[in-house]
């Protein structure tokens, strides 16, 4: 017996190990929504310890049965009694929130960039929205004693070196509890219509009204990013689509479609809007209330934000920084553009 389980204490492990180099690699977690690392993707570098990380990472992505352990793994800490897990907290009323804290924000790279938007908003009409993140405004849902990012504080510091633009405070406007998705950590359609309403107020005009939109139910088994990390909620969110207003898409220089409803069959369905972030967006409207020309600066949340101001400008610009390497400040020169905003949340400025 003993001699039994020495053998399946040895076999067990080595067959699973060995079963990662048999098994075709997985590329990409459906349910982490993320892609894995290959074995192509390996550094063969030894001499800088990159292999040793590599391999390292290799094996903990292609484990086989990976998904179900990681289900089990957030189930147990769960009824451990454990709320922060895998960077969310499992809120009291079931919702996730994303775990963002003052450890994780870099300032001075923040006050950089805010420097560098100021100089550009002494030439141009600069509008500066930062979205909060759920947890900053939705504090009484969180777990007792869990520790979010000092929003204000933030805010405070960074309108100092934004004196030249023009800035719009939306944390009250995204105070209702139905302004963000309870398993994503986007905003939603009611959120991102009052951030339009904020923008609008801003400029001395008059937002369109919620109904005018004719918000259309396109799915109500949306599981986004947070769901991904806490894979054990049971929450389920709606995605509500604004009517497209006649916009042309190019994205990164290849016609796209308004709203990518393919993406409603995979698993980041928030990638509906636009087909997701792109280094460099072009929606044009020939029907635009104006002939005015948008630049924005955005992360994802302006994705769902640009519906409802489609119908506003012959030409909105998304540009999102992470994903192109233009000179901001040479691009900006380039195209000229009647009005920037930059909309971000406020730790991917």
């Amino acid at each position: 017996m003993k001699k039994t389980f020495i053998i399946l204490f040895v076999l067990v492990p080595a067959l699973i190990t060995s079963s990662i180099f048999i098994i075709k690699d997985n590329e990409l977690s459906t349910q982490e929504n993320r892609t894995l690392m290959t074995s192509d993707s390996i550094s063969h570098n030894i001499k800088d310890g990159s292999f040793q990380g590599d391999f390292e990472t290799y094996l903990s992505d292609q484990f086989i049965f990976r998904e179900k352990l990681i289900w089990a793994q957030t189930g147990i800490r769960y009824l451990a009694g454990q709320r922060d897990i895998g960077g969310a907290y499992i809120c009291k009323n079931g919702r996730l929130i994303q775990k963002i804290t003052n450890s994780d924000v870099d300032k001075s790279q923040l006050e950089a960039y805010a420097k560098k938007i100021n100089r550009i908003a002494g030439d141009y009409k600069v509008y500066v929205m930062l979205v909060p993140s759920a947890g900053c405004v939705l504090k009484d849902e969180l777990p007792d004693g869990a520790p979010m990012y000092d929003y204000d504080g933030i805010y405070n510091s960074l309108s100092t070196e934004l004196n030249n633009a023009n800035m719009i405070d939306i944390k009250a406007a995204l105070s209702l509890p139905d302004c963000y998705y309870k398993t994503d950590h986007h905003w939603n359609a009611l959120g991102a219509y009052n951030a339009y309403n904020a923008f609008c107020e801003a400029k001395n005009e008059r937002a369109a009204a919620l109904e005018s939109f004719n918000l259309k139910s396109v799915s109500t088994d949306f599981q986004g990013t947070l769901f991904s990390k806490v894979p054990i909620s049971k929450e389920k969110d709606e995605i509500l689509l604004p009517e497209n207003q006649f916009s042309e898409v190019t994205a990164d220089g290849v016609k796209a479609d308004f709203y990518d409803m393919k993406a409603l069959e995979s698993k980041d369905k928030y990638n509906v809007f636009q087909g997701g972030n792109h280094g460099i967006c072009e929606i044009e409207n020939k029907n635009a209330k104006s002939d005015k020309t948008l630049l924005i600066l955005k992360d994802s949340f302006a994705n769902s934000f640009v519906p409802y101001i489609a119908g506003d400008y012959k030409k909105i610009i998304l540009l999102d920084e992470r994903y192109t390497f233009v000179s901001l400040e040479d691009y900006v020169k380039t195209l000229n553009p009647d009005e920037i905003l930059v909309l971000k949340e406020i730790t991917n400025l």
